[in-house]
């Protein structure tokens, strides 16, 4: 995996103020990380922008209708229908929308022949009923494990990639942005340049069609989007109730797979998605902090720190990894950053994805100042550690990041960061765990393993809890 260091909103780099691109519902993304967002198809009809609810609606719509085609003269898996079918279908992930489950890059993943053929294979079936209606599409996953809604997400983004590149570039001009002109898919396109990635680059989203998932992500999702209807909602609730009362995981399958022959059961799941209106995620609420980094680098920002030159040798990479996780554990024991680790309703806690956003942005600070590499979600070939930090070829220092009622937490220092000590030839690693409860007599385990095997690591415990206001103590 290769390498961050800062990470780079787009206003910043374009010196554009978050509201200005808020209020012309425009997503305001990471340049080298993706954020985990997602395209949902059934938001498109919806969307308050005419290229959206017009344009890319058009384009998917035929975009899906030509794979119903090939199916529909297809008489057998891989035949020359069934593998123009497949073909339709993108190779990986389209560049340019900083979205999805990437841990340290905006790198298209790939889209697995597997789950390929596993889609076009549902898709075949229900097509056989008589069903040729395009949302077909938003339930595959549905009837697909392994199906998650980045695919879902990629599918529909490569479905109106050119009503997105279409959208991108006007606003682009609106805000007065450069665009060069490149080939995709035989066609030109004036587009944003990454820059930050030759040969790449950024496309402008409308913030009304992005969800943390998409609407109909499992079974209770379907049950739930088919409110709107009293009779549909009804035979959905009953067939979905079917599933649930299966007692055990073979059961449920054979369940599953029988509704796909029921012509009936499907057309009821279709029109689900038709009526359904759906709502995109709040990103001023932030519930799951999704769009965490903005907030945390303001507030950062706001407590002045000392940056002070540290020397270039293992000790004084030592100091500045202290000193980052110092200044990490003051912003949040006593500057409120606790809050950032917590949902809206103060009692479910966020991701530990979130919990590393913070500390990034907190070490941004000292490793500009000092010329040190940071790198998060670095692959060592034993698995991904949150953090080295290196000065130098020689001088190196991993971070791992854990909740407190991690259930992997004794695993964690025990088998994890000594692999990462290991495999990167740091010559320090500090485990920092963050107490939000369920901590027990964990200390005295963590404690104890370090002290009998003299291990190079160092415990930090830092109070993440959320403390009640003065006024109400």
């Amino acid at each position: 995996m290769g390498k961050i260091g800062k990470l780079l909103l787009f206003s910043e780099h374009y010196n554009i103020s978050g509201s200005k691109l808020s209020d012309m519902g425009i997503f305001n993304p990471i340049l080298n990380l993706d954020t985990r967002l997602f395209i949902d198809p059934i938001l498109l009809k919806t969307s308050k922008h005419e290229t959206i609810n017009q344009d890319a609606v058009k384009e998917y719509n035929t975009y899906f209708s030509t794979i119903i085609s090939l199916l529909s003269h297809s008489k057998q898996s891989n035949d020359f229908a069934w593998k123009n079918a497949v073909k339709q279908l993108p190779e990986k992930e389209i560049d340019g929308t900083c979205l999805g489950y990437g841990t340290n890059s905006i790198s298209g993943r790939r889209i697995s022949d597997k789950v390929k053929l596993s889609l076009i294979s549902t898709a075949k079936e229900i097509v056989d009923l008589g069903i040729k209606d395009p949302e077909l599409f938003s339930i595959l996953q549905l009837f697909n494990k392994g199906i998650g809604p980045d695919t879902i997400s990629d599918i529909a983004t490569r479905a109106i990639h050119k009503s997105l590149l279409k959208f991108s570039a006007t606003k682009a001009r609106i805000l007065g942005i450069p665009l060069v002109r490149v080939e995709i898919d035989g066609e030109e396109f004036d587009v944003i340049p990454n820059p930050l990635r030759r040969k790449s680059h950024i496309l402008l989203l409308p913030n009304d069609i992005l969800r943390n998932l998409p609407v109909v992500n499992n079974w209770d999702d379907i049950a739930d989007a088919a409110s709107f209807n009293s009779n549909l909602r009804h035979r959905v609730n009953r067939l979905v109730g079917e599933i649930f009362k299966q007692k055990t995981h073979n059961a449920k399958a054979r369940y599953i797979s029988d509704i796909m022959k029921d012509k009936d059961a499907i057309s009821d799941l279709v029109e689900v998605i038709k009526g359904y209106k759906g709502k995109a995620y709040n990103q001023n609420i932030d519930n799951d902090r999704i769009i965490v980094w903005e907030k945390a680098t303001e507030l950062i920002k706001q407590e002045p720190c000392d940056k002070r030159a540290f020397e270039k040798s293992q000790k004084g990479l030592n100091e500045l990894v202290i000193t980052v996780i110092e200044r990490f554990q003051f912003l949040i024991e006593d500057k409120g950053l606790n809050k950032l680790l917590w949902k809206e309703d103060k009692k479910s806690r966020c991701k530990e994805s979130v919990a590393q956003l913070i500390f990034h942005a907190v070490a941004l600070i000292y490793c500009e100042a000092n010329d040190v590499d940071i790198n998060p979600e670095t692959d060592t070939g034993t698995g991904l550690i949150d953090f080295k930090f290196s000065s130098g070829y020689r001088s190196k220092v991993v971070v791992e990041i854990k909740y407190s009622d991690n259930p992997q937490l004794i695993h964690g220092i025990e088998i994890q960061l000594q692999q990462y000590l290991k495999s990167e030839k740091a010559d320090k690693g500090y485990y920092v765990v963050l107490d939000v409860g369920k901590l027990g007599s964990k200390p005295q385990a963590l404690e104890k393993f370090c002290n009998n095997t003299h291990a190079k690591t160092e415990i930090i415990y830092i109070d993440a809890k959320l403390k009640k206001s003065a006024s109400k103590r």
